[in-house]
């Protein structure tokens, strides 16, 4: 895809009619509830809905009015960002409760997100709102937002191209005795001269024996000649995440590094051919679980194999085995693919990519190579 963007008024101007159709599928959500409304807390939400990126706000769709609450530190930026949606009223508070609380007349039974509001706010929210019953309602908005409009899959395959060039720019400057907090950090500075935004989450790298650490924080540990090194970072456009780990090798790599690492990308390719619309979650988990288990490493398969991407790094579909049979992807669902093998003490191997699953099979966003490189 090269450095060739969607105009930006037309990226804009389709995420706002995303957070239109959205909202009318949360209605008729709560209509089938019986719900007056419902009360969003959760900010990654609250910016599908609205375009809103600030760090506080919260938002109360009713039938026919939406109530976007924020603080006075963010009135200019709510006149940049807020998307021109039919019934919004946009209020600045430092009250956000007492706001609300004086435009729910006539409603009897709110939703709100038991998931992300925090619980001395729901208390508050009893008090203010009396006489109104507050419902919770868990993956309020998860199943509006699990399938992408093109516009928010250009912006991730965006994030991934950074992700990709990222990486490739990073292994000029991998050199042994530099501590993996350096090498993390020229992960953030490259990605952000690329045109990232900022960290999607803050960059993992483990090298070594600290390789079995699915999650290791990079720490002072200095990288060393033999050494397995993982890097997983991510990539932000316009609050939209990429998520790429990639695993190599500094100098020359063993005969059972070189082993594993295939056993993983195997996996992981089995996983990929597994992606297409109307398959089960579990169903893509296990294409890749039953590879590593036959190679006789399925106790160091610890997490599943992946999950899915947007506003959130972590969002719905998971691609677990602990899915329901009847979660099935769908054309638009954006997924990664991240397959993992993790010896204590010795080291692990993570390969990790970003798709978009299409009407016959998925899209690979990342385009960084999988062979493993030797450095």
């Amino acid at each position: 895809m090269g450095s060739e963007q969607m105009p930006s008024s037309a990226v804009r101007e389709q995420l706002q009619q995303a957070a239109q159709e959205r909202i009318a599928r949360l209605r008729e959500r709560l209509e089938r509830h019986r719900l007056g409304g419902a009360l969003l807390s959760a900010l990654p939400h609250i910016r599908y809905l609205t375009g809103f990126s600030g760090s506080s706000a919260l938002l109360l769709v009713l039938r026919e009015q939406i109530h976007f609450v924020t603080d006075d530190r963010y009135a200019e930026q709510v006149r940049q960002e807020l998307f021109a949606l039919e019934g919004l009223q946009v209020h600045i508070s430092r009250e956000p409760l007492k706001v609300l609380a004086a435009v729910l007349d006539g409603v009897s039974v709110l939703a709100f997100q038991p998931e992300y509001l925090p619980y001395g706010m729901l208390l508050q929210a009893r008090r203010r709102f009396r006489p109104v019953r507050l419902r919770p309602l868990r993956q309020m908005v998860e199943p509006l937002i699990v399938q992408k409009y093109p516009a928010e899959i250009e912006l991730m395959r965006r994030a991934a191209w950074i992700a990709s060039k990222t990486f490739e720019a990073v292994l000029e400057r991998i050199r042994e005795g530099m501590s993996e907090r350096e090498l993390a950090a020229e992960l953030s500075y490259l990605a952000r001269q690329l045109g990232s935004e900022g960290d999607a989450f803050e960059p993992i790298v483990a090298s070594g024996e600290r390789g079995a650490l699915p999650h290791g924080r990079a720490s002072a540990k200095r990288v060393r000649a033999g050494e397995l090194i993982t890097m997983d970072f991510g990539c932000l456009v316009r609050g939209y995440s990429s998520d790429l780990t990639r695993t190599v090798v500094l100098g020359r790599a063993s005969l059972e590094q070189r082993r594993v690492y295939q056993v993983v990308l195997q996996a992981q390719e089995r996983a990929i051919e597994a992606v297409r619309p109307g398959v089960a979650a579990r169903a893509v988990d296990a294409a890749a679980r039953e590879w590593i288990a036959a190679a006789g490493f399925g106790e160091y398969f610890r997490h599943s194999v992946g999950h899915g991407l947007g506003l959130s790094v972590h969002e719905p579909p998971a691609l677990s085995p602990r899915a329901p049979a009847r979660l099935r992807l769908q054309e638009r669902n954006v997924v990664t693919i991240e397959p993992g093998i993790y010896l204590p003490g010795r080291f692990g191997i993570r390969i990790e990519d970003d798709l978009c699953v299409t009407a016959n099979g998925a899209e690979l966003l990342t385009t960084a190579t999988r062979e493993l490189l030797s450095l």
